[in-house]
């Protein structure tokens, strides 16, 4: 099997993209975990991934769509950041190190692009995520509920350029257990308020309002 890294073009349609996606996250859908990844259409995921690089891997044996990956070059007047998403592998081309040639690929074109560090998420649940990120050098920085979701979601941070505190484990560690303190206080899964959460707010509308 030899896999070649491309840039996706029109030979590549949005359907093909979309069922590649499909297929590749119907092991979460078993597992419970919704990710919206699994319900792409082709028009949503080329209106979605508008200012994505969008990089396929072809098993050049058989021209087969084996993967997928995208990045997102990021600015403020600060900083440059690469967001990486939408990771998927065919099933039948799992753990073959697909995964480990898109990231690369990835990492090589956020340094090209001057990024200070990438982000990335996956689902609290998704194990074998969570533990490929964290092979692959990623730190859990945080921990998120989507609204479009059905789980807890982790936050990772992958620094390509030092920096005095995202490159202390420490620091990461202690943000880490305080963005899910605060997740877990204000927010279900499905990114709903919690009873606690409705409280808060029902408090801040009585103060303001009595002033």
């Amino acid at each position: 099997m030899n896999i070649e890294i491309r840039q996706k073009d029109d030979n590549t349609s949005w359907e093909e993209l979309a069922n590649l996606f499909h297929e590749a996250f119907q092991e979460r859908l078993d597992q419970g975990l919704h990710f919206i990844c699994s319900d792409f259409t082709p028009d949503y995921l080329k209106r979605q991934s508008a200012n994505d690089i969008i990089l396929l891997a072809f098993d050049t044996e058989n021209e087969t769509l084996a993967g997928a990956a995208f990045v997102r070059i990021l600015h403020n007047k600060n900083d440059t950041w690469g967001y990486l998403s939408n990771m998927a592998i065919k099933p039948n081309y799992k753990r073959k190190g697909i995964g480990s040639k898109l990231e690369s690929k990835r990492i090589e074109i956020a340094k090209s692009n001057g990024c200070s560090y990438v982000l990335a998420d996956t689902a609290v649940g998704a194990k074998s995520s969570v533990d490929w990120h964290l092979k692959n050098g990623f730190r859990i920085i945080q921990m998120i509920s989507w609204s479009n979701t059905n789980y807890y979601s982790y936050n990772f941070r992958k620094q390509l350029k030092p920096h005095p505190l995202w490159s202390n484990s420490c620091f990461c560690r202690i943000h880490f257990w305080l963005s899910a303190l605060r997740c877990k206080l204000l927010h279900r899964e499905n990114g709903e308020y919690t009873v606690f959460a409705q409280y808060l707010l029902c408090l801040k509308k009585l103060l303001f309002n009595s002033n």
